[in-house]
């Protein structure tokens, strides 16, 4: 009898999915770059992979809305609104 993981809904507005995906971009990176740096450069660790699959997962969400016509979302636009201000 295994362990049935249960399915969590996140409810984001246009900007939050945004910078959702552009943080787990720039972690996945920096994990990158830790590893190939590591004495093991070619093994991911758990973390790692799992971040990968949530971003791949939010990556997707956003890809799609985008190129729905039926909304007005925009990936660039939403970065530029979040980070043109720093």
């Amino acid at each position: 009898s295994g362990v049935v993981m249960a399915k969590h809904t996140l409810e984001l507005d246009d900007l939050e999915l945004t910078a959702l995906m552009t943080h787990l971009q720039g972690q996945s990176e920096i994990m990158v770059e830790s590893r190939l740096n590591s004495n093991s450069p070619d093994t991911p660790d758990r973390e790692e992979l799992i971040l990968n699959m949530v971003y791949a997962n939010v990556f997707t969400l956003a890809y799609k809305a985008d190129k729905d016509p039926n909304t007005d979302y925009n990936i660039i636009e939403n970065q530029d609104r979040i980070y043109k201000y720093k």
